[in-house]
């Protein structure tokens, strides 16, 4: 059987630097795929590949067996590293334009909003969220619509202890629901929400991390070196 999301042989280069050199990874159905590492490691590269931002030097992505297309790409909730808002409009009214630009209702987003805990704060002006509840904006965003992949770029920077349960409450739910997540971070408090994923791939000191709580992970120095690790994983 094919699995659901596959990097086959992916490579990228930005002149003499290998951001990605021969990288398969492999995302099944309702899995959750985290990959921890430091800036400059490739994580965002490889994001950029999956959503057609960045076109790779060489190999495919392929979504269940097939060579991934524009169209599948409409299917995915995606939150960047920083959200791009217009400060000056509200919660609601960043959220409502987004949502329409993914032919999604009013009603779709204010259920989004209450998930994220900010229903309550719809009429504030985005200038004065914390780094938090842009985050947790962002997140609202990405989940309109019932997205079938989750494509997260550092989804817990700026949440405290509490908030950080809340999203991976809802990450669980969107798992249970048959959901796929991938995200990507570059420090401890990203670990810690890696304890909920099927395989973790991390770089230096949270590798050890890794493994000291026993969690199922592949070390790794760059994602330039990722596949030599992975073959296991692949089976």
């Amino acid at each position: 059987m094919a699995s659901y999301l596959h990097f086959h042989s992916l490579e990228k280069h930005y002149g003499p630097v290998r951001a990605l050199a021969d990288v398969d990874l492999v995302v099944e159905q309702g899995s959750v795929l985290a990959l921890l590492g430091p800036n400059g490691a490739g994580k965002t590269t490889l994001f950029g590949c999956l959503l057609g931002l960045v076109r790779p030097a060489n190999g495919e992505i392929h979504l269940r067996g097939k060579s991934i297309a524009d169209c599948d790409r409409r299917r995915f909730g995606y939150l960047a590293e920083r959200v791009a808002l217009y400060p000056q409009r509200t919660v609601l009214e960043n959220g409502l334009l987004f949502a329409r630009l993914k032919s999604q209702s009013a009603a779709e987003l204010e259920c989004q909003l209450k998930r994220v805990g900010l229903y309550t704060v719809q009429d504030r002006p985005v200038r004065q969220l914390s780094k938090g509840m842009l985050q947790r904006l962002g997140l609202a965003i990405a989940l309109c619509g019932q997205p079938e992949l989750l494509v997260l770029d550092e989804p817990f920077n700026g949440l405290d202890p509490a908030l950080l349960d809340g999203l991976q409450g809802i990450l669980r739910e969107e798992q249970a629901r048959g959901r796929r997540v991938v995200f990507v971070g570059d420090g401890t408090t990203d670990f810690q929400a890696a304890r909920h994923a099927d395989h973790v791939f991390a770089r230096a000191k949270l590798a050890a991390y890794c493994r000291q709580a026993g969690l199922p992970y592949t070390p790794f120095a760059t994602f330039a070196a990722v596949r030599a690790g992975v073959e296991a994983l692949l089976g």
